[in-house]
């Protein structure tokens, strides 16, 4: 029996990418848009299962192109690493055209333990042995190679910062501008091993028999130091249940050779999670229409939490909580109660159109949250700021430009006072993303520290 093609699809993006499909790989007889934050498809063309990995939106930028990222697959494939065989880019809009691997990805949920365990120790044996692949071995990639212990540690951290600089449009965000002083000033100096990083660790495929099928998701990469893959997994741990971190670190040790200290984990769970911030804080303040800006939101407050507390445990400095604020609200705070009804109430459609709709009902939430409570937030920021530079501003953009001069002029002995402040600020922005959409456990989640073995 002979598989008909399905339908042309009405909306341009996925006409653009079912056209490329059948001009390139062959007839198409599936095409599903994901329903998330990010597009993609699973398709059947040419008979072959397919994963369509779409771009982020145009006001977003990697230090990974995907053209780059593409190229580690086939690095991979040479190498004999599981991971997704890539068949091709599209132009229009950029995807990687890449093999749909079997399994499933949350190693959390399988009831057997033995199993479960399992399959996380071949994830860590795969780790591993592309930590043992040759530097060289990823030249067609393009990956800057690192020298210094400062390359070395920053080789990631250091383009994603300039493309903060860049899209930040010279708006003063002392949060991050703090993050990159100390990261600079904490460099590990005696850290000279080089590998292939996937920062945003944690990411694979496992089916029934236990068989870790494939490694997935290469956007965030670099050639640099093991450890921050490692730190990297502290993140996905949070959706995707990795199991005891500790553990699994120590297994990794044992695997290669290589000691990591916590102070080190520390380190560079505080610089993937200021890559975070480096490339999506920018789009709070220009988004495109296709990027959900909740979710977007909720990232870039949960992964600063998580830098803020890093930087804190690795100084062994105790944070402490800010009061939560107060109910104050500016005006009619049924008007937000009666969007998300309203919105709520548009017809359903495709997966996608669901998906948009449920993200513009999270947003209505959000801004009626910022009508309670906004004011409550403001004043407190205001008067942190306040506490810091001695000077009491009227609005939050001053506020923001003085604390970023502040900041550029501080020298470490205000760190601990500065960690404080952010942490403070990070907690009121928590409060507010509450119940803003599934993302929104993002920003009160805690990572999984990794002990010292």
């Amino acid at each position: 029996m002979v598989s008909k093609s399905v339908q042309p699809p009405i909306d341009p993006t996925d006409a653009k990418v079912y056209d490329w499909l059948i001009a390139n790989i062959g007839p198409v007889t599936a095409f599903e848009r994901q329903p998330r934050w990010r597009p993609g498809w699973n398709v059947v063309a040419g008979g072959a299962s397919l994963y369509v990995r779409g771009p982020r939106g145009d006001t977003y930028a990697s230090p990974v192109n995907m053209y780059q990222e593409a190229e580690i697959h086939h690095v991979f494939e040479r190498h004999g690493i599981p991971a997704p065989r890539v068949h091709g880019m599209i132009p229009d809009p950029l995807c990687i055209v890449m093999e749909m691997l079997p399994g499933r990805i949350n190693s959390g949920l399988i009831e057997d333990p033995e199993k479960q365990a399992q399959v996380r120790e071949r994830f860590i044996r795969i780790v591993a042995d592309v930590h043992r692949l040759p530097v060289e071995a990823f030249a067609a990639a393009k990956l800057p190679v690192p020298q210094s212990p400062a390359e070395i540690a920053l080789n990631l951290y250091a383009p994603s910062h300039e493309i903060f600089r860049e899209r930040i449009a010279c708006r003063p965000w002392p949060l991050m501008e703090f993050a990159w002083g100390w990261l600079n000033r904490n460099v590990p100096q005696d850290r000279t091993r080089v590998t292939f990083v996937n920062y945003d660790g944690g990411q694979f495929l496992f089916d029934d028999s236990g068989t870790v099928t494939g490694l997935i998701d290469f956007e965030v990469s670099s050639l640099g130091d093991p450890a921050a893959e490692l730190s990297g997994m502290r993140l996905r741990d949070t959706s995707e249940p990795l199991g005891d971190l500790t553990a699994m670190v120590a297994r990794y040790e044992e695997l290669t050779g290589d000691r990591i200290s916590r102070k080190l984990i520390e380190f560079h769970t505080a610089g993937f999670c200021a890559v975070n911030g480096f490339l999506m804080w920018p789009l709070m303040f220009d988004s495109a229409p296709e990027q959900d800006f909740i979710a977007y939101l909720n990232y870039c407050v949960g992964t600063s939490r998580w830098m803020i507390r890093a930087i804190a445990d690795h100084m062994k400095v105790t944070l402490v909580d800010p009061p939560e604020p107060h109910a104050q609200p500016l005006g009619f705070e049924q008007a937000s109660r009666h969007l998300v009804r309203h919105v709520e109430a548009f017809q359903g459609g495709t997966p996608a159109e669901n998906y948009a709709r449920d993200s513009a009902a999270h947003q209505a939430f959000y801004l009626g949250r910022l009508n309670t409570y906004g004011q409550s937030v403001q004043a407190a920021n205001l008067a942190d700021v306040a506490a810091l530079t001695g000077v009491r501003y009227d609005t939050w953009e001053q506020a923001q430009a003085a604390l970023s001069e502040w900041v550029e002029n501080a020298g470490p002995e205000a760190d601990e006072a500065l960690v404080q402040h952010f942490h403070c600020w990070l907690q009121r922005q928590a409060f507010m993303l509450r119940g803003c959409g599934p993302p929104a456990f993002i920003s009160a989640a805690s990572l999984q520290p990794i002990l010292e073995r």
